[in-house]
């Protein structure tokens, strides 16, 4: 056996700490011109909001209709009634979709009424037709989901235009009346854009 030297590999170590960029926030949005963007720009979720409440109606009548073919319980003035009814449901929550949608709160009142009366009607057809053993369980549940679901987006429409639309009344009177100033707002939002964290 020879008694060789090892050598060792020498392993450099640095202490050099790598230097990290700032990061880049984004400065908080300015309400103000916030605010002026909402009178330019369409109220897009209250209207999409009606609508869907409009789609899940529509799902209603078609689980109610189907009934209507497979049981003689619904053949009624009742039902000639629902179907008058629905065709004035479609034409109103449409109009109501668009007032939303252009901030208009003059139909608020009627569009709540609209959507209180879709979660009523689960009283009416598919609780007696449940009540007559006419429709199953499974099928009244359906239906009073369609309704229930139908009603609280239509509401809720209602109040986010509502909101929306005084948010967008009350500072276009305050721009009239001079309260806001949109050019020093727009020289502030030059010049904060983005700061160093």
């Amino acid at each position: 056996m020879t008694n060789e030297p090892v050598e060792f590999e020498k392993i450099e170590t640095t202490d050099e700490v790598k230097a990290e960029k700032p990061k880049k926030v984004k400065a908080p949005k300015n309400p103000v011109i916030q605010k002026d963007i909402m009178r330019y720009k369409k109220n897009k979720f209250g209207a999409n909001l009606a609508i869907l409440g409009l789609a899940v109606g529509c799902l209603y009548f078609l689980v109610l209709y189907a009934q209507v073919k497979n049981n003689d319980f619904y053949y009624t003035w009742q039902i000639a009634f629902d179907v008058i009814y629905n065709l004035f449901f479609l034409l109103f929550v449409f109009l109501f979709s668009e007032q939303v949608k252009n901030y208009n709160r003059k139909l608020f009142p009627l569009q709540i009424i609209v959507g209180v009366l879709q979660i009523a009607r689960i009283f009416w057809l598919p609780f007696t037709g449940m009540l007559a053993n006419a429709i199953t369980w499974a099928t009244f549940l359906a239906m009073a989901i369609f309704l229930a679901a139908s009603g609280a987006c239509i509401i809720a429409s209602a109040v986010i235009g509502f909101i929306r639309s005084k948010e967008v009344d009350e500072f276009s009177k305050k721009l009239e009346a001079g309260e806001v100033d949109l050019e020093v707002e727009l020289k502030k939002e030059e010049n904060g854009g983005e700061v160093n964290a």
